[in-house]
């Protein structure tokens, strides 16, 4: 499981601004071009980050 603060900082600290929602529409994006491979799911851990879970 990766925090999702830790995301944030990671992906969006040299920009110096991080929207709220920025994060969401990220992930969201991701899980869409992801569709095509059955065998890898990104899942929401509530109140503390995501996961990342694979099937190989």
């Amino acid at each position: 499981m990766i925090i999702r603060s830790r995301l944030q900082k990671e992906i969006w600290e040299d920009e110096g601004v991080i929207v709220g929602r920025s994060l969401d529409m990220f992930i969201s994006k991701l899980r869409k071009k992801l569709e095509t491979v059955p065998d890898i799911n990104i899942v929401v851990v509530r109140g503390k980050g995501y996961k990342l879970e694979t099937r190989f």
